[in-house]
């Protein structure tokens, strides 16, 4: 018999694991593209056989080099920074406005463990960018919204819901 789902956690987990990719997509996708550079330029691989007989390298280096390319671009990574591309594309400027600056203030942290420490940052921003000062609960159910539109996104794509070690 399966064990029953705390479908409530489940949310939780999910959303968590949506807006921590939403938030560190900038970083993540360009360590994506800098490993795809790597794979192509063939810099990961190298014989290590000085003076020996045979090579220690693939026997067919290009079908090696396409499968490598093939797992790169079609694993869980590629498929959530698509989500994040996919996601941008159907939001509309005003919450794409606010993931922007939710991504450049996703290292402020609440001091002392209430508000959010983003919230702030983001709401003079926005305000200076807008001429809208949208008020705190305004940017809290915006976000929330691009977070779940995320997840339904990525459940549609087959994205796996794992946390890496980065924290929201």
């Amino acid at each position: 018999m399966e064990q029953p789902v705390d479908i409530k956690a489940q949310i939780r987990y999910e959303n968590r694991v949506a807006a921590t990719w939403l938030i560190h997509y900038r970083q993540r996708k360009r360590e994506h593209d800098e490993r795809r550079h790597e794979i192509e330029a063939g810099l990961k691989e190298k014989d290590d056989n000085v003076g020996g007989g045979r090579s220690s390298l693939p026997g067919r280096p290009v079908e090696s080099l396409v499968c490598k390319l093939d797992e790169h671009d079609n694993s869980n990574t590629a498929k959530w920074l698509q989500v994040v591309e996919d996601t941008k594309d159907i939001l509309g400027p005003k919450k794409l406005q606010l993931l922007e600056l939710r991504q450049e203030c996703r290292l402020y942290l609440s001091p002392n463990g209430g508000r959010p420490g983003w919230i702030a940052p983001v709401q003079c921003r926005f305000g200076e960018i807008t001429g809208w000062c949208p008020a705190e609960r305004t940017i809290q159910d915006m976000w929330r919204d691009i977070v779940a539109l995320a997840v339904r996104v990525a459940i549609s794509r087959g994205c796996q819901f794992k946390i890496n070690k980065t924290r929201v």
